[in-house]
């Protein structure tokens, strides 16, 4: 239900939403390399968000894995008050937000969930859901904070996306969407 070419250009447009929305400084190195599969999951304070995409055609999960390390913590946490997991909504919100506007150039009648929270061994299950497309990255910023994401697509009818050439432009935080 899915060419190679629209899995490739689907992942190029999450990486160019990625690159655009998880760094929090411009002059900020986001490197993204493949991952053989999602994490291994269950690790001591890992926070696993979920953002669905959804059409009538398709359900588009993406699932980011982030480690509560200091590093983390410390580049995605402001404030004291704020716990990682309330932060990284936010920029997993953005970056949904990013990759759901270019598809929707394409693709019409888009929903977008909020970032919600399930228990990182629920990876362990993503094949039940007979992906149409999956794959997995490992994000690095600046040698330091490591993420781990998951695009897992589901489809019920044929869908072709065709990347646009022009990168995503950043969003300033705390922009609603309705839908």
């Amino acid at each position: 239900m899915l060419s190679e070419q629209t899995k490739q250009n689907i992942e190029q447009a999450f990486h160019r939403s990625l690159r655009a929305s998880l760094v929090r400084a411009p002059d900020d190195v986001c490197a993204i390399a493949p991952a053989s599969g999602p994490g291994p999951g269950g690790q001591p304070g890992e926070i696993l968000l979920v953002v669905t995409i959804s059409s009538f055609v398709f359900r588009l999960l993406t699932l980011f894995q982030v480690g509560a390390d200091p590093a983390t913590r410390a580049y995605y946490v402001s404030g004291a008050q704020q716990s990682l997991d309330e932060a990284f909504r936010e920029f997993a919100n953005m970056c949904c937000g990013a990759l759901n506007r270019e598809l929707a150039e394409q693709l019409p009648h888009l929903a977008m969930s909020i970032p919600y929270t399930l228990s990182s061994q629920c990876l362990a299950y993503l094949g039940e859901l007979r992906p149409s497309f999956l794959s997995s990255s490992a994000v690095t910023i600046n040698d330091s904070v490591r993420l781990h994401v998951t695009l897992c697509m589901c489809c019920s009818a044929a869908v072709d996306f065709v990347a646009s050439a022009p990168p995503v432009a950043e969003t300033t935080a705390g922009e609603l969407e309705m839908f």
